[in-house]
């Protein structure tokens, strides 16, 4: 037979899950702008007694009901878009490191401007044509060592801010090797209190939603597939390699030139994020870039010297000393001038014959026609190569911002197909709250009621003889 306060207990056990209820809905409206937080529900199940021998009517044992309970609080989430979005972020973080990296470089090219390789190249051969037109006047000498002089210091400052700039892209990528060994650490410990939380039969949601936010952080940094085995063991793996097992992780190091496991001292396999996108730049664009404007340098500094050592000073003297030296210095400066001539401009040979001068322009006017030269190893001028050069600049520099615009886009649009599932909404919740509220009434209810019944039975029942 059922107990008389049986009834009260059902009601107790409703009180209490409709209470649970309530403070499901309290813990959302908190954290309803909580970056990466996962609305929460209760799962309320049906409690029952086990039939016992005197528990048969006709049909057969009855199976009593036993109220309700919370069985667990579970979070809304959709994992198919957590990997949608991990994987278009992994992009979005290879371009658009790029393309900050790219503005910089077009900054330091600083193209079309008053300033630039090209203007002041421009403003080198204007001042050889006056040379050619009049190769005696020592002002024009002076004015052709000063272009020079402007020129070489320009693409050396050019050289030397790309070197630079591929140093410092070294050490971001160090910096971003770091975070993701932090962010592995942070996850690997995530996945032990998870683990140590959810033996016990409850799901951790807001632990989940601490590692969900980390692991969008690392997403952006490296490519990354994830999953959960059948004994909740939760793995994260970079390049067909696990980062991250359980509550284990493998460090990756840096070593100035490529990224390694460290345990392996094999490299690891990079093809998204932000890390691709620093490799790519200092191994391909930016290095790229370097190299072309060191080989346009050497090959303008090669061909002026070829002309101007086939020529005579202007006191007639056969000249043998290069105009242009050229280093290839791992500093940036890869351009200066002859000393010599530096202190006299009386060096720059403008005549092609000695007994002919101060009059004989023949070696200026081939100087000043170097400009129009078609270099077999340029595939051109020297004009067109640096454009050329500066062209290749802009495609890639805009290749990478409508690509980062593309894919920030389409992260934005899978974020907001997140939110719809995973957001707190507050209206959602006052309803849920009120249809809490009310369970919980009736549940109060139900205990006056059997407690009236109670007095019936106890005060007044059976009070004939007293």
């Amino acid at each position: 037979m059922y107990s008389s306060f049986f009834g009260i207990e059902i009601a107790k056990r409703a009180l209490f899950a409709q209470q649970g209820a309530q403070q499901n809905v309290s813990h959302n409206v908190a954290n309803a702008n909580t970056p990466g937080y996962s609305r929460q529900r209760p799962v309320m199940e049906a409690t029952y007694m086990k039939p016992w021998s005197g528990m048969y009517t006709a049909a057969g044992a009855v199976q009593a009901g036993a109220g309700v309970r919370i069985a667990d609080i579970i979070r809304i989430r959709d994992d198919f878009a957590d990997m949608q979005y991990r994987n278009e972020n992994s992009s979005f973080g290879q371009w658009s490191v790029q393309a900050d990296i790219l503005r910089q470089v077009e900054a330091i090219f600083n193209e079309p401007s008053d300033i630039g390789v090209s203007t002041v190249l421009i403003q080198f051969w204007q001042a050889l044509e006056e040379l050619s037109k009049n190769p005696e006047a020592i002002e024009i000498r002076e004015t052709v060592k000063e272009r020079a002089v402007t020129l070489a210091e320009t693409i050396n400052h050019v050289a030397t801010k790309l070197t630079e700039l591929l140093e410092d892209i070294n050490f971001r990528i160090s910096v971003k090797v770091d975070q993701v060994n932090t962010l592995a650490r942070q996850i690997a410990n995530l996945n032990a209190q998870i683990q140590q939380m959810e033996i016990t039969g409850i799901t951790a949601s807001d632990l989940r939603d601490k590692r969900d936010v980390l692991l969008d952080e690392l997403s952006k940094l490296v490519n990354i597939n994830t999953y959960e085995d059948e004994n909740g063991v939760f793995t994260v793996n970079v390049g067909g390699a696990i980062l991250v097992k359980g509550n284990d992780y493998e460090v990756i190091s840096f070593d100035g030139v490529d990224i390694k496991w460290q345990v392996y001292n094999t490299p690891v396999n990079i093809t998204k994020g932000e890390l691709k996108g620093l490799l790519d730049l200092r191994d391909g664009k930016v290095k790229t870039y370097l190299d072309s404007l060191k080989i346009f340098a050497k090959t303008f500094a090669d061909e002026f010297n070829n002309i101007h050592k086939s020529g005579y000073d202007l006191d007639g003297n056969k000249v043998v000393e290069d105009f242009f030296i050229y280093t290839d210095s791992l500093s940036g400066d890869i351009l200066s001038i002859n000393s010599n001539i530096l202190k006299n401009v009386r060096l720059i040979a403008a005549a092609k014959d000695g007994s002919a001068v101060p009059g004989d322009n023949r070696n200026a006017l081939e100087l000043a026609n170097l400009k129009y030269k078609k270099i077999p190893l340029l595939g051109g001028t020297l004009d067109e190569y640096y454009g050329s050069l500066i062209a290749r600049l802009g495609i890639d520099s805009q290749e990478a911002l409508r690509m980062t615009e593309s894919q920030e886009f389409i992260v934005s649009q899978i974020e907001e197909q997140r939110k719809a599932v995973s957001s707190v909404s507050l209206d959602e919740e006052m309803a849920r709250m009120v249809m809490f509220q009310h369970a919980y009434n009736a549940a109060a209810r139900i205990v006056t009621a059997i407690d009236e019944m109670l007095d019936v039975i106890v005060n007044r029942m059976g009070i004939t003889g007293r």
